[in-house]
C-alpha cells in the first residue's frame, strides 16, 4: 500500500549538496561547521535528570554554544520546512499531549505502547538516514548534520533540534501502517515515544493481536523494541488514557493529578500564611501556578478556584509592598560615609 500524500511527511525546500551550500541556512563557512562537528559530542551539559516510575533514569542535555547557536539554525532554517501529518503530535507548533489524545477521544477500546530508551536507541546511523535519504541531502551534508545533532552516536534527548529528528524515524514506514490501520477504522498515533491505537468498536483478540503485532513489526525493523511493562489495553468499560490524559469522553487529567494539584496550592498557602516571602516567578508559587494552568487546560471549572487563591496571595503581597516601601535606595549613601 502507498502512503497517501497527507499520511506522509514531506520536506518542502531545495536538497543541499554541498558543504559550501549548507553555510546559506547555517550561517557558517564550511570548515568552521567541520570542527563544530567534530567537538560537538563536549558542547552537551546534562540539564535534567528524572527517575521514572519503574527506576530507570531518564537524562534531559541542553546544548552549549556554539553548538547551540547552529542548533536554533538548523531547527528554524530546516526542520520547521518538514510537514508532519496528524498523527504525529510530540514537539510540533500547535500540538501538544492534549491534541494527541483528542485523536483518540471516545474510544471503546485503546491500545497503549511506549517505545523502550527511545532517545538512546536512535543511532546515529539512524539519524543520517534521516539526513541523508528523507530531506535528499548529500552524504557529506547527511554526515556533517549527523555529528552536529547527535552525542556520543546518540539522539540527546532535550535538545533543540532531537524531537523534530525523532518524528521522523520511521517515516519509511509509519505512513503506510497508519493508512492501514485507518482503513481498518483504527485511529493510530504517536507522541515522541508514546504509540496509541484505538478503535471505537471493539476488537476481537485476533484483531487486538495483530495489532500489536504490527506496531512491534515496525519497532523492530528499526531496531527499537516495545517497553512491555507499559503495553496496556484499555476498553470503556473502565479509564482509557493516551499520554496520561483520559479519553473515554473529551481528554482529561485523573482524580489523583487533580488532588496534586490542589495539594500544591493548599502548601503554598501554608508556606504563606508562615511567614514565607515568596518568589512569585520561580520556585514553589511558580510552580504551583502552572500545575494550575495545566489543570485549567482541561477542567476550568476546577482550576478557577485554585487560580484566584493563588492570585490572592500575590496581590495581598503587592499591598504590603506599596504600604511599606523601602526607606533606602541604591544610590544613597550610608549615615556617616565619607565621599
Amino acid at each position: 500500500m502507498s502512503p497517501s500524500a497527507t499520511s506522509a511527511p514531506s520536506y518542502s525546500q531545495r536538497r543541499i549538496g554541498t558543504l559550501q551550500a549548507l553555510h546559506v541556512p547555517l550561517g557558517l563557512p564550511a570548515s568552521d561547521l567541520l570542527a563544530l562537528a567534530e567537538r560537538a559530542d563536549g558542547l552537551y551539559r546534562v540539564a535534567k535528570r528524572i527517575t521514572k516510575p519503574d527506576g530507570s533514569i531518564r537524562i534531559a542535555y541542553d546544548t552549549l554554544d556554539p553548538l547551540k547557536g547552529v542548533h536554533r539554525r538548523v531547527k528554524s532554517q530546516i526542520l520547521d520546512h518538514v510537514s508532519y501529518p496528524a498523527y504525529l503530535t510530540g514537539s510540533i507548533k500547535g500540538c501538544d499531549a492534549k491534541v494527541n489524545a483528542s485523536l483518540h477521544a471516545r474510544a471503546r477500546i485503546v491500545i497503549n505502547e511506549d517505545i523502550s530508551g527511545f532517545f538512546p536507541s536512535t543511532s546515529a546511523d539512524r539519524v543520517f538516514s534521516i539526513w541523508h535519504n528523507f530531506f535528499g541531502f548529500s552524504e557529506e551534508v547527511a554526515r556533517c548534520l549527523t555529528r552536529l545533532t547527535t552525542r556520543h552516536g546518540e539522539l540527546p534527548q532535550g535538545a533543540i533540534t532531537s524531537s523534530f529528528l525523532a518524528n521522523l524515524v520511521f517515516w519509511r514506514d509509519e505512513p503506510a501502517l497508519h493508512d492501514k490501520f485507518a482503513a481498518q477504522g483504527l485511529v493510530y498515533s504517536r507522541y515522541v515515544d508514546d504509540i496509541a491505537v484505538s478503535s471505537k468498536t471493539f476488537l476481537t483478540n485476533k484483531e487486538k493481536t495483530d495489532v500489536i503485532r504490527q506496531v512491534y513489526g515496525m519497532l523492530l525493523k528499526h531496531g527499537y523494541r516495545a517497553k512491555r511493562a507499559k503495553h496496556e489495553i484499555a476498553t470503556s468499560a473502565r479509564r482509557m488514557a493516551v499520554t496520561k490524559l483520559a479519553v473515554n469522553s473529551k481528554p482529561g487529567l485523573d482524580g489523583a493529578t487533580r488532588d496534586k494539584t490542589r495539594a500544591v496550592v493548599q502548601a503554598v498557602e501554608q508556606r504563606s500564611a508562615q511567614g514565607e516571602v515568596l518568589s512569585f516567578d520561580r520556585g514553589p508559587y511558580a510552580q504551583a501556578m502552572g500545575k494550575v494552568l495545566h489543570l485549567e487546560r482541561f477542567h476550568p471549572g476546577d482550576a478557577a478556584p485554585l487560580k484566584r487563591r493563588l492570585l490572592a496571595l500575590k496581590e495581598a503581597a503587592a499591598s504590603i509592598t506599596s504600604s511599606h516601601p523601602s526607606t533606602w535606595r541604591p544610590n544613597e549613601k550610608k549615615l556617616g560615609s565619607h565621599s
